[in-house]
């Protein structure tokens, strides 16, 4: 780890106290000019960080920087996470992940302080502005056959409903699949894409991409506002570090649950974030749309519901959306 990082990982760590130059320096085993230098640039870049003479430096606790330091400093992952870059501008960071660095290790995440060709779900595009949100994706290369991808989808649904829990003073549910909402608003989205070897068929690497709506975008069209939500609105806005942090640490523990063969343990983590069950609800499908209830989940993750003629049925992954 470069100076300048150690330095901002251990002011991180004591958000709001300060530390002396000579315990940085003993601590990080450099010199008091090392330790010097790194907080000039450190400044240079953007982040709040004050110094009083004879008590030492403090990153404030309004600082909102994001870098990879700073949320590595807060992660309690010991894989995903560990490996990190973040830029300042992307055109969306699942397509220059697949572009440029699927040769990264499992766990390697690329954060984005904007994206300006954002993508979701059924081809949707859409911009995402610095200060509104966190836009990050995740790698993985899991040792999970084709038909068990869906459980990272799941996971990542977890992970944001507990990290917003943890960080934002409220919590929100699951709307399946992978949407987080809190009243009826959506707060976030999220797109996995597998890279599939050619001749094994195998999946050679896992792509999670994942938004975060902090404070409305003010590019949103008419239709979305009516539907979109953001964690300004619902409770306490956390730092861009912070938030990530603990959604990087929760899925990393929930994931491991798959990679461990305990599927039905994941799905039942799922499941209790799940606000749909026992609800009335319209499913639509690219030939239909018609009314149902929703009774349950299976152990694959599959929405069980129940139609007006009293058939049961359960919805796969990625053929249906549903609204509420």
């Amino acid at each position: 780890m470069a100076v300048k990082d150690a330095v901002l990982h251990a002011l991180e760590q004591a958000r709001g106290e300060r530390l002396s130059g000579g315990r940085l320096a003993e601590a990080l085993g450099v010199s008091r000019a090392a330790v010097h230098k790194a907080i000039g640039v450190l400044r240079a870049e953007g982040l709040a960080i004050d110094g009083v003479p004879g008590e030492g430096y403090r990153l404030a606790d309004s600082d909102d920087s994001l870098t990879a330091a700073g949320v590595q400093a807060l992660l309690s992952s010991g894989c995903i996470g560990r490996e990190m870059l973040v830029v300042p501008s992307i055109t969306s960071t699942n397509t220059v992940m697949k572009e440029r660095y699927l040769d990264r290790p499992h766990g390697f995440v690329l954060a984005a302080e904007e994206q300006t060709g954002g993508r979701g779900r059924l081809g949707r595009t859409f911009v995402s502005p610095s200060g509104t949100g966190v836009y990050f994706t995740i790698l993985l290369h899991p040792s999970l056959p084709l038909t068990h991808i869906q459980y990272a989808t799941l996971a990542a649904a977890v992970a944001v409903t507990r990290a917003i829990s943890d960080t934002a003073g409220f919590t929100p549910e699951i709307k399946w699949v992978n949407d987080v909402l809190m009243q009826e608003k959506k707060l976030n989205g999220t797109l996995t894409e597998a890279v599939i070897e050619g001749e094994s068929g195998s999946v050679s690497s896992l792509i999670v991409g994942i938004g975060i709506n902090l404070r409305p975008n003010p590019a949103w069209p008419e239709d979305v506002r009516k539907v979109a939500g953001a964690i300004s609105e619902f409770g306490r806005v956390p730092r861009r570090a912070e938030l990530i942090a603990a959604v990087l640490t929760h899925f990393e523990q929930v994931f491991a649950l798959a990679e461990q063969g305990r599927e039905r343990e994941l799905v039942a983590q799922y499941r209790a974030h799940l606000g749909c069950i026992g609800r009335k609800i319209t499913v639509i499908s690219p030939l239909e749309k018609y009314e149902a209830e929703c009774v349950g989940l299976n152990d694959e993750g599959h929405l069980l519901i129940r139609t007006p003629d009293g058939r049961e049925t359960a919805l796969s992954t990625g053929e249906i959306s549903i609204r509420l």
